[in-house]
């Protein structure tokens, strides 16, 4: 096998453009948490549209690292023969935890010094222990069954699920990758099934056990990892060439199709169980074509691209602790609304990105440097996988 780096063209931009999509999510969170007039949580399509602008971008991120990890996984079993498991575990750990839990420890334990957000503050005495905890161990995601919501860090949910599929997905590939598929598309149904079982609980069952499953569904929701195995399959269809399936996924029909869908879930509340699935194959005939469908052209690949791509994990990361010193710092002047929103808007944007570019060059890259002592597989498809 080739030792060439495994590149996928076109995916450093759209991480950057889905990493931003979740700061004006969050910017509209924060103004609702903190009693100015917001569009976040309103009915209607706007309120649809800013509530998308966040959890599309998540269910994205899923599905870019559930591909990237599978391909490179499986490359590594081409290569070697198996997964060498350490390797993949401090390759993970070198990339996710340092700024995770700089981030988390300054939400807990620095910013509500400087800030003051009314919701959490109640929670702080009552239930700190257990958010510690949590998040400490990298379960943050456990707290979606709790109308707890840590101010500067409620987006490291989606970091515990990424971390808990990290966790047992070499392990699986590795035992199932000669029926990769089969495995995979009975993953995602197990995991709706499940879903769909503790969903039906609620009304089955009484008292503790009923409040028990509505729990488990709403915790499953939330672990998107069907999304990942989404990923996964198309990661196969390509290293196995199926061309077959890749004439599907690269038909104009089905890109045009996908397209609709994906504007369609910014405009549209769906609610039913099995909507991650079609999100993660949405994105995943998008994620295909941008990156290997060789008709596609389509002026993603370039330096700033790249470098905002390489950047967009701190983006994810800071972006909350932005906001909630901003607003805090805006509110002690006395601003028109519409001032406060333009200067809000555009500056934490900017201190976003300024910050997460500083922590790329000067803390992140320190960690990042020792990854290459655990590669099996060249990459230079994703900074962070």
């Amino acid at each position: 096998m080739s030792d060439k780096p495994i590149y996928f063209k076109g995916l450093s931009a759209l991480r950057f453009i889905a990493a931003s999509a979740v700061i004006f999510h969050h910017i509209e969170q924060y103004k609702f948490w903190k009693g100015y007039p917001s569009i976040w949580g309103q009915e209607g399509m706007v309120g649809v549209f800013i509530d998308s602008l966040g959890h599309k971008a998540v269910s994205f991120f899923f599905v870019l690292s559930g591909f990237l990890i599978t391909y490179l996984l499986l490359a590594e079993i081409r290569k070697t023969g198996t997964v060498a498991l350490k390797k993949f575990y401090f390759r993970r750990i070198l990339r996710i935890w340092p700024l995770y839990y700089v981030v988390v420890l300054l939400a807990l334990f620095v910013l509500p010094l400087i800030t003051s957000f009314d919701h959490w503050e109640g929670l702080m005495h009552d239930s700190m222990g257990l958010v510690v905890l949590l998040h400490m161990i990298i379960l943050p995601n456990l707290l979606r069954v709790t109308s707890i919501q840590v101010v500067g860090a409620n987006q490291a949910w989606s970091v515990g699920v990424e971390e808990q599929f990290y966790l047992i997905w070499p392990v699986l590939v590795r035992w199932f990758h000669k029926k990769l598929p089969l495995f995979l598309v009975l993953f995602i149904l197990i995991k709706i099934g499940a879903q769909l079982f503790f969903a039906a609980g609620g009304q089955w069952f009484d008292g503790n056990t009923a409040k028990l499953s509505d729990q488990l569904a709403t915790l499953l929701s939330h672990m998107q990892i069907e999304q990942m195995a989404v990923g996964g399959l198309g990661a196969w269809w390509l290293f196995a060439k199926r061309e077959n399936w890749l004439s599907v996924v690269y038909h104009p029909i089905s890109y045009v199709l996908s397209i609709a869908l994906f504007l369609s879930f910014f405009i549209v509340d769906y609610h039913f169980i099995g909507i991650t699935a079609l999100e993660g194959f949405v994105f995943l005939i998008l994620i295909l074509n941008i990156s290997t469908n060789p008709l596609m052209k389509i002026g993603l690949e370039n330096k700033l691209m790249t470098y905002m791509g390489n950047i967009s994990y701190g983006i994810y990361m800071i972006h909350t602790l932005v906001i909630a010193l901003l607003i805090t710092a805006l509110e002690s002047w006395s601003l028109s609304d519409s001032t406060f929103n333009v200067l809000l808007y555009v500056m934490a944007p900017l201190l976003t990105f300024g910050l997460a570019a500083l922590s790329y060059r000067y803390f992140e890259q320190f960690f990042l440097r020792f990854k290459s002592r655990f590669a099996v597989v060249k990459s230079s498809t994703n900074r962070k996988s």
